[in-house]
């Protein structure tokens, strides 16, 4: 089915409130006709009657979710728990966006308007305000979170987007589940584990690091830590770390020598991929360095804790690395996967006492 965030857009130019333009243009698929769709949804316009409360936009998705997947039986609490998990994941997901669902502080406004009597429509109105952003936005929330309803045949998401991940808040709070593919379009935060890596050789120590496959949709042939990969839903964090580094390295792990050494949260946005993530950080030592890389992974890389601290501490351009061979391998600082103060703030406090 062909996507409706114009149909929206459409609505409210031609002077129809934020809910009502949002609402109608998907109500029909849950058999309502549009007279009752406009007339139910008009009340929530303006911040529910113009007192710039929760913006019509976001309004229109939770009565959308209703529609999809609201409960009628009051003793079925488990129906009920699944309406307010996916609100507040549509919530989350407009946050994200707009950092707030409040009509008066996505204006700018400092209190509630005095009068109930809503501006003229004209021209300047529809260039200075930011609604019609607001109505696309929660339209393509819509369209994400609800694919059933949109997808042409032959459209179904690959089977590695259907991975289920657990889905959190900006405050941590569980929201339920949502498949990988839902997760990266409606940038809702989710968890991962970071796996550094290190082994001591006489005097030095060695940090070991992964070269993703070149086959690889997001960041090909980029230098990262040692293993990082998705918690699946419902998953323990250190299952999941021994999971993903035997998936991509190969290695036999020791779960006695793997240390938990705090969180970090990430963002990318880019295009429709939004990203936003839980590191769960972890630091493992090696006895014996040991590799057989996945499909995911074309080499693991060796480097002395001091070159990579020319990188992390010193801005270095570039570092020097090895290959397992002994193989001499320049790495650029552009060739990195980015995971900002990660070394500095977690793993360098752990490491110093070898050092």
């Amino acid at each position: 089915m062909k996507s409706r965030v114009d149909e929206a857009v459409g609505l409210f130019m031609s002077g129809y409130n934020c809910c009502q333009s949002v609402f109608a243009a998907y109500s029909d698929l849950f058999g309502m006709d549009r007279e009752t769709a406009l007339r139910l949804s008009c009340s929530l316009g303006a911040g529910m009657g113009r007192m710039r409360e929760v913006c019509g936009a976001a309004s229109a998705m939770f009565l959308i979710a209703g529609l999809a997947c609201g409960n009628t039986d009051p003793a079925d609490q488990a129906a009920k728990t699944r309406n307010y998990e996916t609100v507040r994941r549509l919530a989350a997901a407009f946050k994200a966006q707009h950092k707030t669902i409040i009509c008066r502080e996505i204006l700018g406004l400092r209190a509630a308007e005095k009068s109930a009597a809503p501006s003229e429509r004209t021209p300047e109105y529809y260039q200075k305000r930011p609604c019609a952003r607001m109505v696309a936005s929660a339209a393509g929330i819509i369209e994400a979170a609800f694919p059933e309803y949109f997808q042409e045949e032959g459209d179904a998401e690959l089977p590695g987007e259907r991975e289920l991940f657990s889905v959190f808040d900006e405050e941590g709070n569980g929201l339920g589940s949502m498949s990988r593919g839902q997760v990266h379009r409606l940038g809702l935060w989710h968890q991962v584990v970071h796996c550094w890596m290190y082994a001591r050789h006489g005097d030095t120590v060695w940090l070991y690091f992964q070269q993703r496959a070149a086959s690889k949709k997001d960041f090909p042939s980029f230098y990262d830590l040692a293993s990082t990969g998705h918690v699946d839903a419902g998953e323990e964090h250190r299952a999941a770390v021994l999971r993903e580094v035997r998936e991509e390295t190969g290695a036999s792990m020791d779960p006695g020598c793997l240390t938990f050494a705090g969180e970090v949260r990430e963002e990318i946005h880019e295009g429709d991929f939004f990203d936003r993530e839980i590191g769960l950080v972890y630091l493992y030592e090696l006895k014996l360095p040991e590799f057989a890389p996945g499909e995911e992974v074309d080499r693991m890389i060796a480097i002395p804790l001091e070159e990579y601290e020319k990188k992390e501490l010193g801005r270095a351009p570039f570092i020097q690395g090895y290959t397992l061979e002994g193989e001499p391998v320049l790495i650029r600082e552009e060739e990195w996967c980015r995971h900002e103060g990660e070394y500095e703030k977690l793993i360098k406090p752990l490491l110093k006492p070898l050092l």
